[in-house]
């Protein structure tokens, strides 16, 4: 039997999820004797291991896994979107998606010097999304609010970050906007201190690189996506709009007159509070 999961090939957090999901699928269950056939745009997150990178097909790779068992089994109250999550309850396996599954990468050589200690940032989102520039990200917190952190936070801050939506700050130590491939990001972020973003694949890169992130929640849910070695951050009343128990109410994409709210959610989400929180929490 071959597996196709649609899931894995939208963005590098849920081919990392994949990935590691079929690690730990592997190693319990080392009599299973089908594959898994995954499309994704990321590649390099899926080399050694056993994993066969197949040539790219309509700009996606397709990565063949042997000795993937036969389980699949989702009932149809579930959204496809979430199928690695149905996947992993309905696989008989001791798995969470906490479990660091380290990447087979040869640590890069960076032609840049680096402060003795620092955190890194990302401001963007994925592209792939959308194709036109009056459809926002309910996600993503303002520009304003990014470059105020720089400002207060009290320590040298390096963005990191590549594709079309990914704007540069200004007060930034140093700016690596669209100058980096993904491993050399991934090298800055394991000499920082720490990593500060949104809820996306950055910070589930840099949990499998072993590191910890500041995550900024907003319409999506923590309860759902924390991850307990990260610092969660939510400062809102309003329940979640993207994901939890009623299912998905919204997109995180919309355009700009088809807002529910102001985007409370990341509006109330303030920089001062989450300093605040960062060294309350003895981060720094």
């Amino acid at each position: 039997m071959t597996l196709v999961s649609a899931y894995s090939s939208y963005g590098m957090g849920d081919a990392l999820n994949t990935r590691a999901f079929l690690l730990a699928y592997c190693e319990q269950k080392p009599q299973a004797k089908n594959e898994t056939q995954i499309f994704t745009k990321f590649p390099e997150l899926f080399e050694g291991d056993g994993f066969i990178i197949n040539k790219p097909i309509n700009n996606y790779n397709a990565i063949l896994y042997r000795n993937f068992g036969n389980f699949i089994g989702i009932p149809k109250k579930y959204d496809l979107k979430n199928c690695d999550e149905c996947i992993a309850k309905n696989a008989g396996i001791d798995f969470s998606f906490e479990q660091i599954r380290p990447l087979n990468w040869k640590r890069e050589n960076l032609d840049f010097s680096l402060p003795e200690k620092f955190v890194t940032v990302n401001y963007g989102h994925d592209e792939n999304n959308y194709t036109d520039d009056i459809t926002i990200c309910l996600k993503m917190w303002s520009t304003n609010y990014w470059e105020t952190l720089i400002k207060t936070i009290g320590i040298p801050v390096i963005q990191i970050g590549k594709g079309k939506y990914c704007k540069e700050l200004k007060g930034a130590t140093l700016n690596l906007v669209n100058k980096l491939s993904l491993k050399q990001s991934a090298e800055v972020m394991r000499r920082a201190l720490f990593h500060i973003d949104v809820e996306g694949g950055l910070t589930i890169l840099n949990q499998h690189l072993g590191g910890r992130s500041v995550v900024l929640f907003g319409p999506t849910n923590v309860e759902e996506k924390g991850r307990s070695f990260n610092l969660n951050l939510r400062h809102c009343d309003c329940k979640p709009c993207y994901e939890g128990e009623f299912g998905r109410r919204t997109s995180l994409y919309v355009r700009k007159g088809g807002l529910m709210c102001y985007n409370r959610c990341m509006t109330e989400l303030t920089p001062e509070y989450v300093v605040e929180q960062i060294y309350k929490n003895k981060w720094l």
